[in-house]
């Protein structure tokens, strides 16, 4: 009798699973729809110069356009930019000539140059440098984009290889390079990759935020937190992304037989003494190349103790034009042994 009394109750169980899996089901198929309907792809006034990219690059540059960016402290402060017919903040290069040196620095706003003028930024100083020095042939490109992390690097310089042919690329990393760009809508595709239901991954991210006011439960949303220092936690989604987009850069480059070097840019907003707060970012990036064979260069020993203030734009908290000349000097001088290595 017990045995008959106990199959209505499995029954009622199973029902009560499957409707919970086909409520989830039909939940996630909403929210996908809804997040997919609602993606805004309507550009900030000042971005009216980005294109919106499928992928992990997100947005790229209108080549041959023009326009002002605002300051990030101050936006009523701005400063005017131009693109090249690629995209970059960086002159029209001709075919490649035979017996040139070509260096490709690919990176972010540091790279780019935001709110200093473009012949400020380091790439083209380092350019100017090296001429002036004797090095009539080595051209340094620009190949930074604004906001850039290490997967929409990655995907750029995939891109600029056969544009520009390097015989040297370097990556500029700095310390937000784990965190999603910021810049643009991202494609929910993007936001949810690491998630196999974007809907249960919502529902734990308002749970965080709203319920428990802290990360209680698991979430593989990729957001920005609260601190760059929490993309680095061991086991972070974030940094195994940036650590494998630096290995595939390096693929990238070693398959066309090309150096890759990473220069590691502190943040000039920081003190650089003991109390800057992002060391332990550096020496993940720099144990990272250790663990590659990679050339490493942190620059934050270029700038031990000195006055950080002295090198920012205090309207904006980017590196100043003297900050991009002292790394300018500093990629030169990389550049400038190699060749003399290679002459050898």
């Amino acid at each position: 009798m017990t045995r008959f009394l106990g199959r209505p109750l499995v029954l009622h169980l199973l029902l009560a699973m499957l409707s919970t899996v086909i409520a989830v089901g039909c939940a996630e198929l909403v929210f996908r729809w809804h997040l997919q309907r609602t993606f805004d792809a309507e550009f900030p006034p000042w971005t009216e110069n980005l294109v919106a990219l499928d992928g992990p690059q997100v947005f790229e540059f209108k080549p041959n356009a023009s326009g002002v960016f605002p300051g990030n402290v101050d936006s009523t402060r701005t400063f005017p930019y131009r693109t090249n017919s690629h995209g970059l903040r960086d002159r029209d290069r001709f075919e490649k000539k035979p017996g040139s040196t070509r260096v490709l620095v690919v990176g972010d706003s540091y790279t780019w140059g935001y709110a200093v003028a473009e012949d400020e930024a380091f790439p083209q100083t380092a350019e100017r440098l090296l001429n002036e020095r004797g090095h009539s042939e080595v051209e340094v490109i620009n190949g930074g984009i604004p906001d850039y992390n290490s997967r929409q690097e990655r995907q750029l310089l995939e891109r600029l290889m056969p544009v520009y042919q390097p015989d040297a690329v370097f990556l500029a990393y700095v310390v937000n390079d784990a965190e999603p760009s910021t810049a643009m809508p991202t494609p929910p595709d993007e936001v949810y990759r690491h998630a196999s239901s974007w809907f249960l991954t919502e529902l734990a991210e308002v749970a965080n935020r709203r319920l428990f006011r802290r990360r209680v439960l698991p979430s593989n949303k990729d957001t920005f937190g609260g601190s760059y220092l929490d993309g680095f936690d061991e086991g972070s989604l974030k940094w195994r992304d940036s650590k494998e987009a630096i290995r595939q850069m390096h693929e990238i480059c070693a398959a066309a037989r090309v150096p890759f070097t990473v220069l590691i840019m502190p943040d000039f907003t920081q003190t650089f003494d003991d109390h800057y707060g992002w060391r332990p970012i550096h020496e993940a990036v720099a144990g990272w190349g250790r663990d590659l064979d990679i050339r490493v260069f942190d620059l934050l020993n270029t700038f031990r103790g000195e006055d950080h203030q002295t090198l920012w734009v205090p309207w904006d908290g980017h590196p100043n034009a003297e900050a991009h000349r002292r790394i300018a000097e500093f990629l030169a001088a990389r550049v400038r042994e190699d060749l003399l290595l290679a002459a050898r």
